[in-house]
């Protein structure tokens, strides 16, 4: 299949990861320094740090207004301007990858306000490269992605990745996890949202669910997921993808269940809190 004529934004989102993933793929499986951030088992390392630069750097190269929100360097603006926002995680998965598991990817995405324009998850190890642009769909390498057919709960294959902290977790979403479990859905956690985000955009896996979750993990795979008939809830206080309120969003965790349109409904009375009143 040949690819549809994507905008030069997309084009750059592409090389871009393409020239992080070089840098990953050099440095998985080697020795390096491994340091701490705040939080349990959140890791970051030289290789980390470096793919944010390779990535920031060409796309400021080619779009020198442009804003950027990463995970690595916070927020950055180059103008006054409503510029378009790139949202960057040079290595989703530093756990894996930092213990030498070949699951990880980088993700880019480009919003206008709170519109997503396109985005990338790029796993190097294996060369899965998804592209999506708004209206054109979603593409892992030149294949039309389109969300799983899975009808029935026992035959569901769910990511649920807990966060490392347990008090994020509200015991009763856990006990309806593990019912839907016994009813026979397959649970699995990759270590990586946006590779998570991905798998549900191509129907390799039928739903995703996760608490605490950051802009930069969720904002290419929300858009795939869109662009391949998916459906997605983010439950929480979120504020939304505008440089007015990218500050506060950026220390702003959300929720997020992402399924095909079929198991969804399910799975939201299922997982996710009612409000009352």
């Amino acid at each position: 299949m040949t690819l549809p004529d994507f905008s030069p934004l997309t084009f750059t989102a592409i090389q871009a990861a393409l020239n992080a993933g070089k840098i990953l793929t050099k440095g998985f499986g080697t020795n390096y320094e491994v340091s701490t951030k705040p939080g349990r088992q959140n890791f970051v390392t030289e290789f980390d740090k470096a793919s944010e630069a390779c990535i920031i750097s060409f796309i400021h190269d080619r779009y020198p207004t442009h804003h950027f929100l990463a995970e690595e360097s916070g927020f950055s603006h180059h103008s006054k301007e409503d510029a378009i926002l790139w949202i960057i995680d040079p290595l989703d998965g530093t756990t894996n990858f930092a213990r030498h598991i070949p699951i990880f990817t980088i993700s880019i995405a480009a919003y206008y306000q709170n519109e997503g324009l396109c985005g990338i998850v790029y796993q190097p190890i294996t060369q899965e490269l998804f592209i999506t642009e708004k209206g054109k769909g979603a593409f892992l390498n030149e294949n039309r992605l389109h969300v799983s057919e899975t009808k029935n709960l026992k035959d569901a294959l769910i990511i649920a990745s807990l966060p490392y902290d347990p008090s994020f977790v509200p015991l009763f979403n856990l006990e309806k996890l593990v019912s839907d479990s016994q009813e026979g859905a397959v649970l699995r956690n990759l270590g990586s949202a946006a590779l998570a985000l991905a798998y549900i955009a191509a129907g390799k896996v039928d739903a995703f669910w996760m608490y605490h979750l950051f802009p930069w993990d969720l904002a290419a795979g929300q858009l795939l997921i869109e662009e391949a008939g998916g459906v997605w809830n983010s439950y929480g206080s979120l504020p939304p993808f505008n440089l007015e309120t990218v500050s506060s969003r950026f220390n702003s965790p959300s929720h997020i269940l992402a399924s095909n349109s079929i198991l969804h409904p399910h799975l939201q009375e299922f997982l996710i809190p009612q409000q009352s009143g």
